[in-house]
């Protein structure tokens, strides 16, 4: 599979009378995208807001952020699956993107029944917090969006993604025609036997053990959201969306912006033929119900990477709590087949008591941690944020949902976890 990625960088976004990009300005008629989103008579109302760097502006109930990318070439379409998208396998041809934006969606409906509450994540774009997520450094054009309330959950869902992809898809469509202003071949070639071939291991949270439903607004492989055996995906498949929607618990570090981003992926295939094979990307999901089901996902992982001959394994995870069991008992059954693993993962706090990993197994010898999630810069609140984005109030602890403070700050603590090694906070060991 081989995908020309081509990269036209946003520098400003401003409101006008069409929608363009010219040398580095992406112009956007505000208006005439409200109208388009709102000819979904699932939608009640839609607001669209820019935030910029450096602004005093906090963005609430941010449930997923996209890149705007375009395929110009080849089957498929970006973000394939969702919303009634097809679901024909994407990662060739050519793909157009645009760079240092987002469109994020912001709404206060509940993600699937069973999970009754909002998505509680947050971006800020100064201060502490915006060194937290890759977004507090882009342009974000906000979209708060209220559909049908009569609507079932899931139709509620799918109406306010889908203005959000009409959105992404309508930006990404100025460029379909444009020469890029830099671009880059993504293609598994032969590499030197001699390398050690690597494959990336990417756990991802299922809604299914909570929902009951095959079907939910969560993370999704070609729209899929349930739990499944073991992916074998090519890493272009990544880059051109096939995992994608926000997962809650980790908000606006696992979005569809974020996978399409990712920088294991990035790293591993510019690495490929450097200093080792870059075999592909494995995805299981996690949040089974029974050990067993947990172990036979764990084994089965580890022998679809022997399979294809890798020697080495990156793993990472997107979730906490029940998710940990598959994805360290992933770690483990890879290095009883010989397969040397490094771990990329987040901690937990001294103050939940425990250890740094819910179940620390000795064959987990080389492990990069991201630090910990739920904790303020160097223990300091969140400052108060002159602008709101989107929601007056948020949940103050996202374990107690229910009890809702200003959004406006200052905060005790963030949500979330910098699980793909985003953030630009750093820790020093003395």
């Amino acid at each position: 599979m081989r995908l020309e990625l081509g990269t036209f960088p946003v520098k400003d976004v401003v409101f006008g009378r069409r929608t363009r990009y010219q040398k580095g300005v992406l112009e956007v008629d505000r208006e005439g995208l409200l109208q388009a989103m709102l000819k979904d008579s699932r939608l009640v109302s839609a607001e669209m807001h820019l935030a910029r760097p450096g602004e005093s502006a906090r963005i609430t109930k941010v449930r997923d952020a996209l890149e705007p990318r375009i395929k110009v070439k080849g089957p498929g379409m970006v973000y394939p699956g969702v919303c009634g998208r097809p679901v024909t396998t994407v990662g060739t041809g050519r793909t157009h993107r645009l760079s240092g934006v987002s469109v994020m969606e912001l709404s206060a409906m509940p993600m699937y029944d069973g999970y009754d509450s909002p998505v509680e994540d947050f971006v800020d774009m100064s201060g502490p917090g915006a060194a937290l997520t890759p977004f507090g450094a882009t342009l974000n054009i906000c979209l708060k969006l209220e559909p049908d309330p009569k609507l079932s959950i899931l139709d509620q869902n799918e109406a306010t993604h889908s203005a959000a992809l009409l959105v992404s898809d309508m930006l990404a469509g100025t460029v379909a025609d444009q020469k890029p202003e830099s671009e880059e071949v993504f293609e598994l070639r032969p590499a030197d036997p001699s390398l050690p071939r690597t494959v990336y291991i990417i756990c991802l949270r299922s809604s299914e053990h909570y929902s009951g439903q095959l079907y939910a607004f969560f993370t999704s492989i070609y729209g899929l959201t349930r739990l499944t055996p073991p992916w074998l995906l090519h890493p272009n498949e990544l880059l051109d969306g096939a995992i994608s929607v926000g997962a809650p618990y980790y908000g606006p570090q696992a979005t569809s912006w974020v996978y399409v981003n990712n920088p294991i992926v990035l790293e591993l295939y510019r690495r490929h033929g450097v200093d080792l094979a870059f075999a592909g990307v494995i995805n299981i999901r996690t949040r089974w119900t029974a050990q067993s089901e947990k172990d036979i996902t764990s084994q089965q992982a580890a022998k679809l990477a022997q399979m294809v001959g890798a020697q080495g394994a990156v793993i990472s995870w997107d979730a906490g709590g029940n998710d940990f069991m598959e994805t360290i008992r992933t770690v483990q059954a890879c290095e009883k087949l010989g397969i040397k693993t490094v771990f990329v993962t987040g901690e937990e706090p001294p103050e939940s008591g425990g250890p740094p990993l819910l179940e620390p197994l000795p064959e987990a010898t080389a492990i990069v941690s991201t630090g910990m999630g739920h904790l303020t810069v160097d223990r300091q609140p969140l400052p108060v944020m002159e602008r709101l984005i989107g929601y007056e109030t948020i949940a103050a602890d996202i374990m107690l949902p229910k009890e809702q403070i200003s959004a406006k700050g200052p905060f005790t603590h963030f949500r979330g976890r910098d699980i793909y090694g985003f953030g630009r906070v750093s820790g020093f060991a003395y």
